[in-house]
């Protein structure tokens, strides 16, 4: 019998899925460039990121810029495995 194949349930949601793999080749990405690359709403960036910073697999920074806040957000080296992982688990179901 085949082993049952468990997909990553932290990347496994499209959203999620999006915004690791836009980060994955980044060194970071500021909120609104983030959000207007995906065309995600300030509601969906808020829920999604706080599950991927909460389960590490992506870092959050603030600082100001000309008195105006800015969040950067950068894919942890936990969440580049986590996603490397989940990539292999995809192919394997792909190729059977």
């Amino acid at each position: 019998m085949a082993a049952v194949i468990q997909l990553d349930e932290v990347i496994h949601q499209p959203v999620r899925t999006r915004i690791i793999a836009y980060l994955i080749n980044r060194t970071d990405s500021d909120y609104t460039t983030l959000k207007k690359s995906l065309g995600l709403t300030d509601g969906h960036m808020s829920t999604h990121m706080k599950v991927l910073i909460s389960k590490k697999y992506v870092s959050m920074s603030k600082c100001f810029v000309k008195n105006k806040p800015k969040t950067t957000y950068k894919i942890t080296d936990f969440g580049k495995e986590r996603f490397k992982n989940y990539l292999d688990m995809l192919k394997e179901i792909i190729e059977g």
